[in-house]
C-alpha cells in the first residue's frame, strides 16, 4: 500500500459522527457490548465512504471488508454520547486501510480504537478492482498515522 504524509493534530479525522449508548447496546456487565461497536465501525464507514466517494445510495458501494478489529479501552455504559472518528491510515492499488476511534463526546478521552481493511470490489465479475484514481487521491489527502492510534505498521512499511 502507498502512503502519503499522514495528518496529526486534532482536526485530523476526516469523518466524524455522535452515537448514544442505548439499553439495547448493553450487555450483562451494563456496558456496550463488543458487536455494538462493529456495527458503529460500519456505520461511520458506510457513512464516511459515501462523503469521499460521491455515492448516494449504499446499493452502489463497491467494497468489501476484508478484516476488522477493535479495542476496548474504557467501559462505556447506558447514555454515554460517544463520538466516533475515521480516517483512511493507507491507501493501496486496490484496498486501503481505516482507522478509528471513538471517544467520549464531554471529554475528549479515547474509549476505543478500531481498524479495518477494504478491498475495491466488482460486484459483477466477483473480482477485486482498482480503487478509481479520483478516490483513491482524495483518501490520500485525509490518511492518519495508524501507528499514531497504536495499530503497527503493515507488513510492507515496517521499519521504513
Amino acid at each position: 500500500m502507498a502512503t502519503g504524509t499522514p495528518k496529526e493534530g486534532p482536526a485530523r479525522w476526516s469523518h466524524s459522527e455522535p452515537f448514544e449508548v442505548e439499553f439495547r447496546d448493553l450487555d450483562l456487565a451494563g456496558h456496550v457490548n463488543n458487536s455494538v461497536v462493529f456495527t458503529w465501525m460500519e456505520t461511520i464507514r458506510l457513512h464516511h465512504y459515501m462523503s469521499v466517494s460521491g455515492l448516494d445510495d449504499p446499493a452502489q458501494i463497491d467494497f468489501i471488508l476484508a478484516e476488522a478489529t477493535a479495542r476496548y479501552l474504557v467501559p462505556v455504559r447506558y447514555k454515554h454520547r460517544v463520538v466516533g472518528e475515521i480516517a483512511p491510515s493507507n491507501v493501496g492499488r486496490t484496498s486501503w486501510e481505516l482507522v478509528y476511534r471513538f471517544v467520549d463526546g464531554p471529554t475528549g478521552t479515547v474509549l476505543m480504537r478500531g481498524r479495518s481493511v477494504q478491498v475495491a470490489y466488482d460486484y459483477k465479475t466477483l473480482q477485486k478492482k482498482p480503487i478509481p484514481e479520483g478516490l483513491r487521491a482524495r483518501m490520500m489527502e485525509q490518511l492518519v498515522s495508524a501507528e499514531s492510534e497504536g495499530w503497527p505498521a503493515p507488513e510492507g512499511r515496517r521499519g521504513a
